[in-house]
C-alpha cells in the first residue's frame, strides 16, 4: 500500500486547528484569573511597613532617662513593677 502526501494533509489541517482552539482556551482561561487583596490585609501591609520604618530604641526617651539618673531625679515605683509583673497581660 503506498500513502501519498495529498491525502495526508486533510488530517494534519484538522490536528493543527484543534491545536489552535487548546491554545486560544488556556489563554482565555488565564486572562480571567484575578487576584484581590482585602481591605484588612492592605491595611496590615501598610501597619507592617509603618513598624519597620519605626527604630527599635527611642532616642530621646533614653537621653531623657539618662539625664534623670544622672541629677538623681529618676524614682523608680516598686509597686507599679510588681503590678505589671503579676498582671495577666505582661
Amino acid at each position: 500500500m503506498k500513502i501519498d502526501r495529498t491525502s495526508m494533509s486533510p488530517v494534519s489541517g484538522i490536528q493543527a486547528a484543534n491545536r489552535l482552539k487548546q491554545v486560544q482556551n488556556k489563554t482565555t482561561a488565564s486572562e480571567a484569573d484575578k487576584i484581590a487583596v482585602s481591605d484588612k490585609a492592605q491595611v496590615f501591609q501598610s501597619l507592617l511597613q509603618k513598624a519597620k520604618e519605626t527604630p527599635s530604641v527611642r532616642e530621646e526617651r533614653v537621653k531623657a532617662l539618662t539625664e534623670q539618673i544622672e541629677r538623681g531625679e529618676f524614682q523608680v515605683d516598686s509597686r507599679i513593677i510588681a503590678d505589671k509583673l503579676f498582671s495577666q497581660d505582661f
